[in-house]
């Protein structure tokens, strides 16, 4: 049986840089750090990422596709279009226990950042607006009324929790946010009346 190849120098830096960021913040880690972790030299991380900026930005799109795949895993866990909805507080459940559990990375990052010429904000901004497009879409599927108005109230209960979260440090607030998004599903439903 073949063994996983080893991670690249390109994809070392990535973890390192991610796990860095994300548990101590953007500004609070310094090159030689990410370079110590990712056991390479100083010439291989500036082969592949010129500046920290293009390093932190690479290191904000990875985790801008990864909360895309965390979607996509709701989709596959349910088959009716509102199962799927509901799916995503459930993932929420399991991602506040994670032992790591900072918040979402791109808004931290954006916080972080601050500023102007935030670099983190258009990649946070990217994931919201696929978050509410994973939610207008399948509540429309669901035949629901006002499906971007409902997908905007459930992004503010799914962002809402996940900041929550932090301050709770525990798994509550995603129960009680999916426990909200079923009271606004349920009443989108009968709204719409008898099919």
């Amino acid at each position: 049986m073949a063994s996983d190849p080893a991670p690249s120098a390109s994809e070392r830096l990535l973890d390192a840089a991610a796990r860095l960021f994300y548990t101590r913040g953007v500004p609070n880690v310094g090159i030689n750090e990410i370079i110590a972790r990712a056991g390479v030299a100083r010439m291989t991380l500036y082969h592949h990422f010129p500046s920290k900026d293009d390093l932190v930005k690479a290191v904000l799109e990875r985790r801008r596709e990864e909360r895309a795949a965390w979607l996509a895993r709701a989709d596959a866990a349910a088959e009716a279009p509102l199962g799927r909805v509901l799916a995503v507080f459930d993932l929420l459940e399991e991602w506040f226990q994670a032992p790591d559990y900072r918040g979402c990375p791109l808004l931290a990052a954006t916080f972080e950042l601050g500023g102007q010429l935030n670099a983190a904000s258009p990649y946070a901004r990217a994931h919201q607006e696929t978050v509410r497009t994973f939610f207008r879409e399948r509540l429309a599927e669901a035949g629901l009324a006002r499906p971007e108005e409902l997908a905007a109230q459930l992004q503010l209960l799914m962002e809402g929790a996940a900041a929550v979260a932090v301050v709770e440090a525990g798994a509550r607030a995603a129960a009680a946010a999916r426990a909200a998004a079923a009271t606004l599903l349920a009443a989108a439903q009968a709204d719409r009346g008898p099919a």
